[in-house]
């Protein structure tokens, strides 16, 4: 499949066009409907606006690194004409602009903004049910979940209802999805994509990022969203892998753990240097989190809770009630916390390249599961899900989640954790990882 550079080239060449792009995409979206993917569209709007993208083209004039390639938003950023629900049927804060900064400079790039997508409601949650909006299936098993809250972007992407999408990420929210369909997902560095325009969930911890087929296309985005040109080469020398096996032991699903190790066992052979580390930071974390992030939802919310709450399901209301009754002492012990975290994440970074791992310690669970069954026994969702992921958004790290194939006919993601303010340099290691072990796996039906 070419890249989203690739697929620019044969834009400006005439080879291709945004109109045939849109139209896959709707083709695509027919197909791929009983998914729930979509959250908004309206085609004929998107229509005429490739071919005037295609007719800028013909005349040698490109807006930008982006110009014609379809991208689809989450239901949380501000999108011009477009609705903004947040899956949700509670009234929402209002936001201080029309449309998201990020969402303006896909544009002036020259992206196909075509769509929103749905989510997991105000973003509290990572498996992609929701009472308002339906469940969002995983497109390799309609039966299980694909991920949250970035549910819908990451069905879309692997569906080939566009190039790319935008999620957000607070807890895990693109690399979960991401991992649990089978495509790639980015998640910057803290503040490196402003999120002006965005319903927050977590000011502390809420990030933006690209969902695409590869590295090299969530780049190709982050480069247009951060404002930011970045090196596009490979690793220099052999990378420094840090495998927090103290962490993962006893945490994993066997069928995960085993296709971790051949993961690794590929990585050494391609001379990589692996280093099991103590990751205690990740404890750290798992405490601070929760009560951090459902203050400030609290907060965000804080209208609507006022109010008594109407129109938030039972899914998430029970986690804002409890972020509204948080002692102000307590929200404040758990960002001290963080910041233990944070100094132990940046200790252990700096004697390695990045920390490797599972993006999640399970495969998707069934839609409605709560419990699923590790090494040590049985656990929630939440935590083999969370657990994974959580520590890199709380403490702003940048982080990918690659596809590695399939486990048991089900999307297995590796998680790649970089230094702060390492962006350029995770990209360029995950393009190294993604060429070593990276597997991208179609649906059966995309």
């Amino acid at each position: 499949m070419a890249t989203v550079v690739e697929t620019v080239e044969s834009i400006a060449r005439g080879t291709s066009s945004a109109q045939a792009l849109i139209e896959s995409a709707q083709r695509q979206a027919e197909r791929a409907a009983d998914l729930n993917p979509i959250a908004y569209v309206d085609w004929d709007a998107a229509l005429q606006e490739a071919r005037q993208l295609d007719a800028e083209a013909k005349a040698g004039r490109l807006r930008g690194p982006l110009h014609g390639i379809p991208v689809s938003i989450k239901d949380l950023f501000a999108v011009r004409g477009m609705p903004l629900q947040a899956g949700t049927r509670a009234p929402l804060p209002p936001l201080e602009r029309e449309e998201a900064v990020l969402v303006s400079r896909l544009r002036a790039a020259g992206a196909l903004v075509f769509a929103k997508t749905n989510m997991h409601e105000i973003a509290l949650g990572a498996t992609g049910e929701n009472r308002w909006t339906g469940d969002v299936k995983n497109p390799f098993d309609p039966a299980r979940q694909s991920g949250g809250s970035s549910s819908g972007a990451a069905v879309a992407v692997a569906t080939g209802i566009g190039l790319a999408a935008i999620g957000s990420d607070t807890g895990g929210s693109v690399r979960i999805p991401a991992a649990f369909c089978g495509v790639t997902g980015f998640k910057p560095s803290f503040g490196a994509i402003p999120l002006g325009g965005a319903l927050h969930l977590s000011w502390t911890c809420d990030h933006a990022g690209p969902l695409a087929r590869c590295v090299d296309d969530c780049a190709t985005l982050f480069e247009t969203m951060a404002r930011r040109r970045i090196d596009h080469g490979v690793p220099a020398r052999r990378p420094r892998l840090a495998v927090p096996a103290a962490w993962l032991a006893g945490r994993l699903q066997p069928a995960v753990r085993a296709a971790f190790e051949r993961v690794l066992a590929t990585l050494a052979e391609e001379r990589a240097e692996l280093a099991e580390v103590d990751a205690p930071a990740f404890t750290l974390a798992w405490e601070c989190y929760t009560p951090i992030v459902r203050a400030e939802a609290a907060w965000v919310h804080r209208a609507a809770l006022a109010v008594g709450a109407p129109g938030f399901s039972e899914l998430v209301l029970p986690a804002l009630k409890a972020g509204r009754a948080l002692a102000a002492a307590d929200y404040i012990d758990a960002l001290k916390v963080r910041e233990r975290a944070c100094a132990q994440l940046d200790a252990l970074l700096a004697g390695a390249d990045a920390l490797v791992l599972p993006t999640s310690a399970v495969l998707p669970p069934l839609r409605g599961q709560d419990e699923v069954e590790v090494e040590r026994g049985r656990t929630t969702v939440r935590e083999a899900v969370l657990g994974q992921t959580l520590p890199f958004s709380l403490c702003g790290l940048p982080t990918l989640s690659v596809p590695v194939g399939l486990v048991e006919g089900l999307p297995l993601g590796l998680q790649v954790v970089g230094r702060r303010e390492g962006d350029a340099s995770l990209l360029a290691l995950g393009r190294w990882i993604e060429a070593a072990v990276g597997v991208t796996p179609m649906p059966p039906e995309a």
